[in-house]
């Protein structure tokens, strides 16, 4: 009985295997790519931007802000907003 069990088990985790592929691949292809991300800053006032990298799942962009000050910024890959900002003198 338990051998039953477990190949029914085994059985509907390869059924879903390819249900969970499609679904990371959508995740992946929804993200935007730098290009978007950098319209999307300038859109929201960023000027001076660089270093455009992924890192961890997010963008981690340099920038100025509508302020004038450099900045750190973590942004949102599929919505491009900006989660987190610090203030960054490297210049």
């Amino acid at each position: 009985m338990k051998k039953v069990l477990t190949a029914i088990a085994l059985l509907g985790l390869a059924a879903s295997a390819p249900a969970l592929y499609a679904q990371a691949q959508n995740a992946a292809s929804a993200e935007l790519d730098a290009k978007q991300i950098i319209a999307k800053l300038e859109s929201a006032g960023y000027t001076r931007i660089e270093d455009v990298e992924k890192d961890d799942g997010v963008w981690e962009v340099e920038a100025t802000n509508s302020a004038g000050q450099r900045v750190e910024l973590k942004v949102d890959p599929v919505t491009g907003a900006v989660l987190y900002e610090e203030r960054d003198d490297w210049d």
